[in-house]
């Protein structure tokens, strides 16, 4: 049994790819998985992160539609991470955290400012 203190800081990020503040108060509760994002730099989930949902919980998105946008930085350093999901609202594409974000063509409930659209040029 440890009785090492272990700190551990919640929320934070740059949140300059939110449109609005209109999504933030419905974010929906969810979880990170982990060994989905191995490859996060130090373990951290940006805030704007795209994701969507496989399994009960939440991966990176890739090149498929989001599901949400992660709000605020999460450490999944030492496992799986309780994370608030935006579900709906305006994302300003050229301020999230991953190189070459293409607007799906099913954007869902989101609105999406600047970015190249599927099928389009850049």
């Amino acid at each position: 049994m440890s009785l090492s203190i272990t700190t551990k800081k919640y929320g934070g990020g740059d949140d300059s790819w939110l449109g609005s503040r209109h999504a933030v108060d419905n974010a929906q509760t969810g979880t990170l998985d982990a060994a989905a994002f191995a490859s996060a730099a130090d373990g951290l989930v940006k805030s704007g992160t795209p994701v969507k949902a496989q399994g009960g919980k939440f991966v990176p998105a890739g090149a498929d539609a989001p599901t949400g946008f992660v709000l605020g930085d999460h450490s999944v350093k030492d496992g799986d991470d309780t994370a608030a999901i935006v579900w709906h609202g305006l994302i300003v594409v050229e301020n999230l955290p991953v190189e070459g974000f293409t607007v799906p063509a099913d954007k869902g409930a989101f609105t999406y400012v600047g970015g190249t659209a599927a099928g389009e040029e850049a």
